[in-house]
């Protein structure tokens, strides 16, 4: 499996027939907790028409994982982000990111505008003033009930192949909890409000109604600064709106990108 110069996993997926040769790739970015498989039922409804590439997050998946002493930073995020487009030979790409994956693209966007041909971003926030929940994670990893109360927070009784369930709850135990706290401190200090009102790139806003941590005002705010925005808010569920609702938000995502082209 192919990685960058340090040490990020990435994937690449191209499905599509060989007389279509157009369609930018995406490059897909997840958040805490899980690792680039949170993706995999997207994979077969947007590479038929676009390359896609995947990644797991630095500390997730097979990517590097930093010591416990590691001073986290967005400016390391952004590397690995980039360092994985152009390992992949992506140049002009499609960002798409989920939870605090979806405020590192939003970062990336900014950082590097002429690059970005859009963001799309499913329960993710601008900002981490008012995000919920993540203030009890070094509390919960002591008392060992972290990865149970973040099934909680994600998703709804019920809802959900209990298969898939079962493995993202097995993926997500698999989280070390310095790498989690360390993520967590740099999402509660971020504030890219300045970033978004200047920036010039299409964003598509997908928020769930019930998220503990994204509240729909955030949602809403975002859509007001950005230049050109699109909000949508999806009813019943949780944070684990993309991946109980992987192929609904695949093909929202499919149709999104071909205005953005």
């Amino acid at each position: 499996m192919p990685s960058t110069s340090d040490g990020i996993h990435y994937i690449t997926h191209d499905l599509r027939p060989p007389w279509c040769t157009d369609g930018l790739p995406v490059v897909f970015n997840h958040g805490i907790g899980t690792n680039l498989d949170i993706w995999a039922d997207w994979v077969p409804v947007i590479a038929a028409r676009h390359p896609v590439v995947r990644f797991d997050m630095r500390g997730f998946g097979q990517s590097a994982v930093p010591p416990e002493d590691h001073v986290w930073s967005m400016d390391e995020m952004l590397r690995d982000l980039w360092g994985v487009a152009d390992a992949a030979g992506a140049e002009r790409i499609h960002l798409v990111g989920e939870s605090f994956g979806g405020t590192i693209v939003l970062a990336a966007a900014a950082q590097r505008p002429e690059r970005v041909a859009s963001v799309s971003i499913s329960n993710a926030s601008y900002k981490g003033a008012g995000i919920g929940q993540i203030q009890y994670w070094r509390d919960q990893f002591a008392q060992g009930v972290w990865g149970e109360r973040m099934m909680e927070n994600r998703f709804v009784p019920g809802m959900g192949d209990p298969a898939a369930l079962a493995w993202f709850a097995g993926e997500q135990a698999k989280t070390r909890p310095h790498v989690a706290i360390g993520l967590a401190g740099i999402l509660a200090t971020s504030d890219l409000t300045d970033a978004i009102a200047a920036l010039d790139v299409p964003i598509s806003i997908v928020l769930p109604d019930s998220s503990p941590f994204v509240p729909v005002e955030h949602g809403a705010e975002l859509h007001r600064i950005a230049q050109r925005s699109r909000l949508r808010v999806v009813p019943g569920v949780r944070h684990g709106l993309p991946f109980v609702h992987a192929r609904q938000e695949a093909e929202a995502l499919l149709a999104a990108l071909s205005d953005y082209e």
